[in-house]
């Protein structure tokens, strides 16, 4: 039996806004790529010093005060951690906790696709977890919960879409009828049944206590903040909806509403090395990556169609493109600069060439300086496009930061031709596209403007090394 009135504060760990969660986000993960796996201890003391650093403009995080240690400290252990999970702790046979890059981090730092790295989040995420305090995980056990809340919010807002009325359900909706509802978040009450109840209450004008403040709604806009950052719905002051061009992905929220992944209930609260157990677990599995969304722009295939604010009017089929996103960078990077060379003197603009699926340059587009050199209008430019994937506008403030990786061929590259390598860094976000120019990138590596570190080595080795051979 559904009873909206049966209200229940399920909270997860307070996160950053959107615009400062993606320009973190790059800056947490390559901490952890750079680093792990290593010794918890030698980790903790590596990460406080790159975060000090990024925050504070010191890499002296023992000469902090006390409030700015506990900011380190909560960027790297409550949102890098637990709330993003981009790294968990491992004790090893020799009791040694070692501290392991996940999966997710792995896919982030690989492919720079941040509503991809959220949409795993979201997949992942459920109640109960071990994302709190072991005495709060208990309390949600105790209360027998069992959901996957995005999911579920997501199910919910196409049942809605899918009503001949197609109403918009509000924020303080979800909250009141689903993310704080126990009955809901004990997986008991199906997405139909709640929707019926919010437009039976909408007619009978009853009027819910609105939930505000951060004891009481702080906890449930996060969750919507997660959702948008995974590009799942979109939202104004006061509506939720689903996004129309994330049909695929919806799709796949939808299959997997129901029973949680993770199971909290075969744990005994009772011993100590279970609760420990619990938590560690929890955060190993909470960075695993679903496989299930690389699938989402080729292969996974949906007849669900969404509709967006506006009538929620009818399209032909919401669709994903299929457009890798290094080509997608690459091919806007070359009208950019085929325009510039053209604005300059049209008869240079087929100096301008797309050189991407060559390989073994180290760049992708062969150019020229044209205005931006006026001395050397005709020299040639060479450019590397690097490209990502974010919903809001990089803030490009002091404290933001970000990183790429590029091959040995590339950094060749950088080191031969100098002043004339560039590398284009294209941001596609949600309601723009930015494009921002490193120039001469070896040189600012060299005198330390920028931080180039190896991430993989190749070994080349002869027979005069061998020191044993085992011939079975």
């Amino acid at each position: 039996m559904y009873i909206p009135e049966h209200q229940y504060r399920c909270t997860i760990i307070r996160g950053k806004s959107q615009t400062d969660m993606e320009d973190l986000l790059p800056l947490y993960a390559n901490i952890v790529h750079k680093y792990c796996p290593c010794e918890e201890n030698t980790f903790k003391q590596s990460a406080r010093k790159q975060l000090s650093k990024a925050l504070f403009e010191t890499e002296a995080y023992d000469g902090l005060s006390d409030s700015n240690q506990k900011t380190v400290d909560n960027h790297l252990t409550e949102i890098a951690g637990t709330l993003l999970g981009l790294y968990y702790p491992k004790s090893e046979d020799n009791n040694v906790m070692m501290v392991y890059e996940s999966e997710a981090c792995k896919h982030l730092v690989d492919h720079h696709d941040f509503p991809m790295f959220f949409k795993n989040l979201c997949l992942n995420f459920q109640f109960p977890n071990g994302a709190k305090w072991i005495n709060f995980v208990k309390e949600d056990v105790e209360n027998h919960l069992n959901i996957k809340p995005f999911c579920y919010v997501v199910a919910l807002l196409y049942h809605a879409q899918k009503q001949d009325e197609k109403v918009l359900l509000t924020k303080q909706e979800v909250g009141y009828y689903v993310l704080n509802n126990l009955d809901v978040l004990q997986g008991k009450i199906p997405c139909e049944i709640v929707y019926n109840r919010i437009i039976e209450d909408r007619k009978n004008k009853v009027k819910r206590d609105k939930l505000s403040g951060s004891k009481d709604w702080q906890h449930i806009k996060e969750q919507f903040n997660l959702l948008e950052l995974a590009n799942i719905i979109e939202s104004d002051q006061n509506y939720l909806w689903l996004n129309p061009s994330e049909s695929q992905a919806v799709s796949l929220f939808i299959k997997k509403n129901g029973k949680v992944d993770f199971d909290c209930y075969k744990y005994d609260f009772t011993s100590l090395d279970d609760r420990k157990a619990l938590l560690n677990d929890w955060r190993a599995y909470f960075g695993v990556f679903n496989k299930e969304l690389e699938k989402i722009q080729t292969q996974f295939t949906t007849d669900i169609v969404l509709v967006g604010k506006e009538e929620m009017k009818a399209q032909g089929g919401a669709y994903k493109s299929t457009v890798d996103l290094g080509d997608e960078g690459e091919a806007l990077v070359f009208r950019i600069e085929q325009e510039r060379v053209r604005n300059y003197k049209e008869r240079l603009v087929n100096k301008v060439l797309l050189l991407g699926k060559t390989k073994g340059l180290g760049y992708d587009i062969s150019s020229i300086e044209a205005d931006e050199n006026p001395k050397k209008p005709e020299f040639a430019r060479y450019i590397e496009v690097k490209s990502t994937k974010r919903v809001t506008v990089p803030s490009f403030d002091k404290n933001w930061g970000d990183a790429l990786n590029i091959t040995a061929k590339e950094w060749v590259a950088a080191e031969q031709y100098g002043e004339y390598y560039n590398i284009y860094r294209v941001y596609f976000t949600k309601t723009k596209t930015i494009v921002i120019r490193i120039k001469n990138p070896y040189k600012k590596a060299e005198t330390g403007e920028i931080e180039v570190f190896p991430t993989i080595y190749q070994m080349n080795f002869g027979s005069n090394v061998i020191e044993l051979r085992y011939d079975k």
